[in-house]
């Protein structure tokens, strides 16, 4: 499987990465400040890079630049949700970000043992595994590799995950026959969604065109 597993993870990058538009991720044109990247993180929960880099753009007008935790509490969860409507599921995310702005500062989330820090994370309402492991990823640079429904559904069809298969045994799984390096793992990341969005789609998935089906348990069923 280590074999299968690289082979598709190579060819992923190698056909996807080089045209990937990084400015259009939320959470790159956050990257610099820990605190901003994580609120970019939760904005892009369940809605397209478009929108949710729009809704950071939104909230960046109201509270400024670099978005911090105590301009966040002062206009609440109805402030921030009006800012980021355009993202969806604006007061769920909204809420989320206060509690973030309440539980961790900026020098926790620079600072802190990257487990320690996923535990906080984790604990509060609204941060799932792939919000905490994204943001460890893409800003701590920690080895991690977060599991998203595009890479999800790819790896269920290329035999790595089981359909129904819980977010943790599948990230540990993919951790356990990768490189632990956190370029790699990112690189990995964003073409493996890329190829979910365009080619290994939910529905009429495009196998004739996909890199990989000679590995691909759906291009044979």
């Amino acid at each position: 499987m280590e074999r299968d597993l690289r082979h598709l993870f190579d060819t992923v990058i190698e056909r996807y990465w080089s045209s990937i538009d990084l400015g259009e991720f939320a959470v790159l044109r956050a990257r610099g400040d820990p605190f901003s990247v994580l609120v970019a993180v939760v904005l892009s929960q369940n809605t397209s890079d478009v929108n949710a880099a729009r809704a950071y753009e939104s909230l960046v007008r109201r509270v400024g630049r670099p978005v911090r935790p105590e301009a966040l509490l002062e206009i609440g969860v109805e402030g921030i949700a009006e800012a980021v409507r355009i993202s969806g599921m604006q007061r769920i995310k909204a809420r989320t970000i206060v509690g973030l702005a309440r539980s961790v500062s900026v020098r926790e989330l620079e600072e802190l043992d990257p487990l320690e820090l996923r535990s906080r994370l984790l604990s509060v309402p609204g941060v799932g595994y792939k919000t905490a492991d994204v943001f460890l990823l893409m800003y701590r640079r920690y080895p991690v590799f977060p599991i998203d429904t595009h890479i999800r559904r790819v790896l269920t069809r290329y035999g790595v995950a089981r359909p129904g298969e819980d977010y943790e045994a599948v990230r540990r799984t993919v951790e356990a026959l990768l490189p632990r390096d956190p370029d790699y793992l990112l690189k990995a990341h964003l073409s493996l969604i890329e190829h979910g969005r365009t080619v290994c789609k939910a529905r009429r998935p495009r196998c004739s065109e996909c890199p990989v089906s000679d590995g691909c348990a759906k291009a044979f069923s």
